[in-house]
């Protein structure tokens, strides 16, 4: 009785179970924002990973919830597109992106579900996640946090409208992509996927340099330098700092960054062998007959 009790529930579970995909990421990084301001630049492109799990709710819609990190950087010696400008600023970064993305994938061909499944499906997708970044820069030799300086005058007693900036975030993902069964368990998926976020703060830029006075007296020297790297620029003739107010960057235009990659996932179902090794017969589950 106990027996027949578990083949029946394994057998209305075992679609059930094939629901069920874990998988590994690997991708790429980049970023959009006031120091890389061309999406996809390839000097600021660096590698990503992740862990992946997959729910199929029916034939063309599945969740998909996953851990991705990956570093993204950008500097206006890289980036400045010959605008004097940026090469002035001469501002740079790097920060390591920590995701957890919940993401639903709509499977216009069709793909795992209760009795149907496809081989080969474009989808496309959208969902919500929370990031942690941490922007630094380097100088004389070492990498500073730039969030904890504040170097846009976050802080200061005369800028009570410019609060330090949050590190965990907000960002929605919307992407496009293709999946390809590779076998009865494992499956490759390619997409492309953005992140817009909700800051403008990912490159540590986004408004006007501060009062270089109030600076130096609450924050130090360092501060300043971190603030204003103008006179780091190898034949500037003005060697002139940046005035209080000046355009430091554009708070108009929120930061995005991109991780797009492959995925390789393996379907959770309990084959013929495991039903032999807990006593079952396969030949009396319609959908192990045969396997």
């Amino acid at each position: 009785m106990k027996k027949i009790f578990i083949l029946l529930l394994f057998c209305s579970g075992q679609l059930y179970a094939q629901r069920t995909e874990i998988g590994v990421f690997g991708g790429v990084t980049n970023y959009l924002g006031d120091l890389s301001p061309v999406a996809f630049a390839p000097s600021e492109t660096h590698w990503s990973a992740g862990l992946v799990y997959k729910y199929n709710v029916n034939w063309n819609f599945n969740w998909r919830g996953a851990i991705t990190t990956g570093e993204i950087t950008g500097a206006d010696a890289r980036n400045n597109l010959g605008q004097p400008f940026r090469i002035r600023r001469n501002l740079s970064f790097r920060t390591q992106i920590i995701e957890a993305s919940l993401i639903g994938e709509f499977n216009i061909l069709g793909w795992q579900g209760d009795r149907y499944q496809k081989n080969f499906t474009p989808f496309v997708e959208a969902g919500l996640g929370f990031f942690h970044f941490n922007p630094q820069a380097y100088y004389q030799g070492q990498w500073y946090n730039l969030q904890e300086i504040g170097t846009e005058g976050q802080g200061l007693s005369i800028y009570r409208n410019r609060p330090p900036y949050r590190l965990t975030q907000l960002c929605i993902p919307l992407g496009l992509g293709v999946k390809v069964r590779l076998s009865e368990h494992w499956s490759v998926t390619a997409d492309c996927a953005l992140r817009k976020t909700f800051t403008d703060y990912l490159d540590d830029v986004s408004t006007s340099f501060p009062d270089r006075a109030a600076m130096l007296a609450e924050k130090g020297q360092l501060a300043l330098d971190l603030s204003d790297r103008s006179f780091e620029v190898v034949g500037d003739s003005m060697k002139q700092h940046f005035s209080k107010g000046q355009m430091r960057g554009d708070p108009s235009k929120k930061d995005w960054y991109f991780f797009p990659g492959i995925t390789i996932t393996y379907t959770i179902a309990h084959s013929r062998r495991w039903m032999e090794l807990h006593g079952l017969n396969p030949d009396e589950c319609p959908s192990l007959r045969g396997k």
